[in-house]
Formats: C-alpha cells, structure tokens, sequence
C-alpha cells in the first residue's frame, strides 16, 4: 500500500473518531433530557440548605427503611414517620489541633462541626497549599456541589425499620479539648427515647505511632428504650483531595482487601464514573475478597478509612459506595463522594454497641508510610504510593523505586531537586556510552554506503529479493548492527516511563523548584511535578478535541529544538529504497511532534529529557570527530604506536590467536545478529530448493 495513502487514512480515521467523541459530549451538555432522570435530578440539585435532604441520601433512607429487619414486618408497616431528633443549640466548630507552621505537637489542625458531627476541614501544618506561597495545606473542607456533605459526618439512623436522615442535624458537644471532642445526639419516638448516638473524636501527637496523621474515631449507639433495638447506620467517606495536576488521573477513590493476609488494592479513578456507570460498590473485590478499608487517594494525599476487626475479618462495615456527583461534567471537573454502611445490630434494653475507625489523614510519603504501622497488615498504606501513569505494563515498580533512592542520594548532595534529575541524567549516559558508541559508530559506517546502496539499487532494479541479500552482505562486510541504531533510546525508555510515574507521585518532588537560593529563583521552574509554566494563562485557551492550554510551557519548546539539532546533524543510513527514505522523514517528523505529547508533562521529565538529548549530541559529536580524526590519520600513513603488551596479552599470545568471545550485551547483539543472518541464509536456502 502507498505510505502516503496510508498516512492519509490514519489521519482521517483520527479526526473521525475524536470528532465524534467531541460530538457526543457537546450534544448531551447541550441536551441535558437526554440524561437519565434519576441521574439528572442527583446532579443538577445542590442542597440548598445545610439541612436540605440531598436527594441520593433520601433514596438511600428509602432503601434502609425497606431493608432493615427484613422479614420479621410487613413492608407496609415500615416507616421513616414516628422518630424525632433532639432539638440541639446552633452548630458550633470545634478546633483539634495546630494550624501553626511545623507545630512541634500536632501534624496538623481537624475543624469539627457539630452540624453533623462531622469534618469541616483538617490542615496539614507541615506542608503548604500553593507554591512559592506560605499557606497551609487544606483538606477535607466542602466544595461545590457538597453543600451538605460533611466528611465522617453521620448520614441517616434506622432503628427497627424505621429510618431517619441525619446530615446537619445538630448535634451536642459533650466535651472538647485540644486533642478530643464528643458530641451525642439523642432520637425518641411517641413512646419516649429510644437511642442515644455517641461520637467521639481523639487526635493523636506527632509522639504517636501514627506521627499524628492517623485519628481515631469512635461511634456508639445505646439503646434506651425498654424494649431490644435493631440499629444500623451510614456515614460519610472522606473526600478527595484537591486536584494539582492538569493532566492525568490524579484522583481516585481507593480501597484495600484482604488477600490472605495480604493487602490487594483497588483503585477507582474519578474519570471512571461516566453517565453510563456513576456508582461503585466497593466492599467487595472483584474475586470477592473482603474490604479492610476504603477512601479517597490523589498523586499526593491519602484519605482511608480502617475499622477495628478488619483484619480480623469482622469489619463492621457492611457497605462502601461511591457515586459520581456530575458524571456529565469534563473529566478535571468531576466530582465523586462516597458513604459506609455499618452492619446492623441488635441491642438489649440498657446496652450498647461500639464501632472504632481509624482514619489516615496524611501525605503518600515514603519515610512515613513505607513504616509501621503503615507499612503494616490491614494498612500498607505503602501501595498507594505510586500511579503507574497508565502504562503498568512498561513501568516497573523497582525501576521507580531505584530512581527515587537515586535522585534522593543526589539531591542530599546536590541541594536541588534539578540538579539531582541533572546528575541522574548524567549517570545514566555514563552508564549507556559503550552502547552509544557503537551505535555512533555504526550509523556513520552506514552513513558512507551511499555510493555502494545506490551501485546495488542499479544493480538489482528488477529483483529486490536479491537486492536485500546483497545488503545484508554489504551490512556483514562494514559490521553494522541495524538495531543498535535505536538501542540507546530504548534503554532509557522504561527509565522515562518510570521517570515519569516517580515525579507524578513522588511526595518529595511536589512543588520543589529548580536552582533556587533562598528566596531567590536563578529559573522560572517552580515545580517540577508539573508543567514549567513561563506564562500561566488566567483561564485556559479552549483548543480542538477538548483540548485546553493552561499556561505557554518553555521546555518542550526547547525540547523541540535539541530534537531538530539532533535529527539534523545525526548520521543517517542510506536509503536503500524509496519506502525506507519515506520513513526517514516520518521518523524526523516524528522528533517534533514527540515534544507536542510532552507539552503538558512534568517539568522534571522534559528536564531530564532535554539534558540527556543536550548530552547526547555532544556526546555523538565528539564520537564523530574522533572517528574523522582517526580515519584522516589512517588515510595520511601515521603510525600508531601500541602500547607495551600486558602480561594477559602476552598469555593471549602464547596460547595462539583465538579471536576473542564477546561478552555482556554486546555478545548478546552479536549473537541476535548472527542468528538473524543464519535465519536468513536458511530461508533463502528454502526458497531456491523450492523452485
């Protein structure tokens, strides 16, 4: 087939199947009938109020009112009617904690609110919300769309089949203090009271085991009617983490498993909640295994919820949803929440049931969670360190922790994150300078076979089997090993890859900059989890394709340059036909579209990527002359002096010429290569034995 036909219908194929996708979006935001109606009305009607039932929660007290002490009623006899919630005074916020900078007691600040009994927000005093700013790091406080969404908040109650819904009511403060809080909510029917609910909150010292970032909240529901009671009841999962990147998935809802005493995760980015599948119900794996804890997760931050007896297997948890608030919105804008519901209980006149929870609010930071007790059964919290970037397959888990133990051991000399990705470039070319060499080396061999290709395409102009075959002899005769043309950049590709995986989610690059002395910046790179950003746009330029451009990222432009320089002065094997010199110069496009694809990547990766490509034109450049040098002296009849013989040499020697026996990797191409060529020579034997 013509290349150019097919590039053309490769083209066409694309801008079909992306314009349909764009298409379809556009039609369904400007159609919103289209949606289903349980769904639209789910997602297009906030709360209005802090005490305005949301309207997924009413249908889940519907669903309990109808499913609690199932069989021992008539279904008719059920009702939500008949409970009444103490009348407590206005809701007040109670502070746990520091907000100061690095408190030496606390690692961070929790905001109670007793509308609801639930989490207002929790800051983390050590790091901060923004770059080159001195903000702390907030989270867990309400966004749009979560009105009256109260993380850890209690959701609805029900109480011998009849429920009763719970979000904003206010609750009592019992007690409070610098490190705990408990509040108590009492409900009664005609016949006088009938529960009491109990939370209480504690939060630990930076003393603690947890280091502070792991709170402990326990539920308790007492019975204080005459008569037993079957209680069961629902509460908030954490929410999300800010989003703090522009590209990928960096927010998902996670949970872990017990996989025979091991730990299996399951993680749920936010983008997988479309219209078409907006729920998950997580307290089970895919092969059934049984959930240890759940919770929200982004490149950066944690949130889990773990209850005593997990791991034990008696998780008092009996369910945990997530539900997509808007599946319609764009993917960076959507939004997902989440709720546990307990097992139901039955409770004697007078005695009362209790439920611990642990609850992990902290930083995805290897010296804090690759210990105990994260590190540990039912945690190992560890697992949520790293996002493969969506290619798990070509990422390999100890490549990224290897590179992180690198650049970490750079960075503690160097003082600078960029230095230490400089240094870690450095290293690897070091490392990657004999296969380079080789690869130089034979690409400028196959450079000077011009004449010879073009005597050869003359030659066989009507026989291209033969054509090949003679090739092949003309490649054998000059010692050129096509595949080491390309082997340098993919040896370093999985080192990309990785690269790219470790400063997408590698806690210890967020928001470093590169060459920064105090308060001064000697770059414009102020982050180099993220794009570099030499203008940021106030909003993003809508492009084709649902595309938007954030800010003008000088790096990749850059990139674009070193790879021009690079295709241009880098030998190039003669073309032997006209298809091979087509690829050529898809492959130079190539060069450039290449930093197209990087434009919105981590700055870091386009440093690295820029350095190594920098690095390698040099490198290649200093090859060349050297072989020129070389090849004029040889041709000008310099003789070379050898230096005096070693005693291995010697040994050599007196034991006859042999010719030597390649080792390492280079064995290994030689021998690739001679099994190729024999491959060849029998598949050539075949077909003349066949005519």
């Amino acid at each position: 087939m013509d290349t150019k036909r097919l590039l053309t219908g490769i083209v066409v194929a694309m801008t079909l199947v992306l314009g349909w996708q764009a298409l379809v979006g556009w039609l369904y935001k400007t159609h919103p009938e289209w949606q289903r109606p349980n769904q639209h009305a789910a997602t297009t009607q906030p709360a209005t109020t802090q005490t305005a039932q949301d309207p997924i929660e009413a249908a889940e007290v519907a669903s309990a009112a109808t499913t609690s002490v199932a069989g021992t009623q008539p279904a008719a006899t059920r009702s939500t009617a008949g409970l009444v919630v103490a009348s407590n005074p206005a809701a007040e916020t109670i502070h746990l904690g520091s907000a100061a900078k690095n408190d030496p007691n606390y690692a961070m600040q929790l905001m109670l609110s007793s509308g609801g009994a639930g989490v207002q927000s929790v800051t983390l005093n050590q790091f901060r919300q923004h770059v080159g700013k001195e903000d702390r790091y907030v989270f867990q406080s309400h966004e749009e769309g979560f009105d009256s969404f109260s993380p850890l908040a209690t959701r609805w109650l029900s109480v011998n089949g009849r429920t009763v819904a719970l979000s904003g009511r206010t609750w009592k403060v019992v007690s409070s203090s610098a490190d705990g809080a408990v509040f108590s909510l009492d409900i009664a029917d005609a016949g006088g009271p009938l529960v009491r609910l109990i939370k209480e909150y504690h939060l630990p010292t930076r003393s603690d085991v947890s280091r502070g970032y792991e709170i402990k909240l326990t539920s308790r529901v007492e019975n204080l009617s005459p008569r037993p009671a079957l209680v069961k009841w629902a509460f908030n999962a954490p929410l999300a983490p800010p989003r703090e990147s522009d590209i990928g998935r960096d927010r998902a809802v996670v949970s872990g498993y017990n996989d025979d005493g091991r730990v299996t995760i399951s993680t749920h980015v936010f983008e997988e909640f479309t219209r078409d599948k907006p729920v998950r119900e997580l307290e089970k794996s895919d092969k059934g295994l049984p959930m240890l804890w759940g919770g929200m997760s982004s490149a950066y931050f944690d949130a889990l919820v773990l209850p005593d007896g997990a791991a034990e297997g008696k998780s008092p948890l009996e369910k945990y949803v997530a539900e997509a608030i808007n599946p319609e919105a764009d993917m960076e804008l959507r939004q997902v929440r989440g709720y546990f519901q307990t097992a139901q209980w039955t409770l004697e006149p007078g005695a009362q049931v209790s439920m611990p929870l642990n609850v992990f609010f902290g930083p995805k930071q290897r010296a804090l969670l690759n210990k105990a007790p994260y590190s540990d059964f039912p945690r190992q919290y560890s697992l949520t360190l790293i996002t493969s970037g969506g290619c798990a397959i070509c990422t390999f888990q100890w490549l990224i922790d290897l590179l992180v133990w690198l650049l970490r051991g750079f960075q503690f000399v160097l003082r600078d994150w960029g230095l230490a990705i400089i240094a870690l470039v450095v290293l690897v070319r070091v490392l990657l300078h004999p296969i380079t060499k080789r690869s130089t080396i034979s690409m400028q061999k196959m450079g000077k076979m011009g004449p010879e290709m073009e005597r050869l395409k003359k030659k066989y102009a009507d026989n291209k089997e033969d054509l090949n075959k003679a090739m092949m002899q003309v490649y054998k005769e000059q010692g050129f090993t096509p595949i080491l043309g390309c082997l340098p950049m993919f040896l370093q590709m999985p080192i990309w890859i990785a690269l790219y995986s470790s400063l997408q989610s590698t806690f210890e690059l967020r928001q470093e900059p590169f060459l920064r002395i105090g308060s001064l910046s000697l770059t414009w790179i102020n982050d180099l989890s993220r794009p570099d950003r030499l203008v940021e746009f106030a909003r993003p330029i809508p492009l084709i394709f649902g595309w938007k451009l954030h800010a003008i990222n000088l790096l990749p432009i850059l990139l674009a340059g070193v790879f021009y320089l690079q295709q241009k002065y880098q030998p190039k094997p003669a073309a032997a036909t006209p298809e091979q010199a087509q690829q050529q110069k898809m492959m130079a496009w190539m060069s450039l579209i290449f930093p197209v694809f990087m434009y919105s990547m981590p700055s870091g990766l386009n440093l690295y990527i820029f350095t190594s490509t920098t690095i390698g034109i040099i490198e290649a450049k200093r090859i060349r002359d050297h072989i020129e040098a070389r090849d004029a002296a040889e041709k000008a009849g310099k003789v070379f002096v050898e230096a005096r013989p070693t005693r291995a040499s010697k040994r050599i020697g007196e034991a006859g010429a042999r010719p030597a026996k390649k080792g390492g990797l280079a064995g290994w191409l030689a021998n690739l290569q001679k099994r190729a060529e024999e491959m060849k020579n029998d598949m050539d034997q075949k077909k003349k034995n066949d005519k």
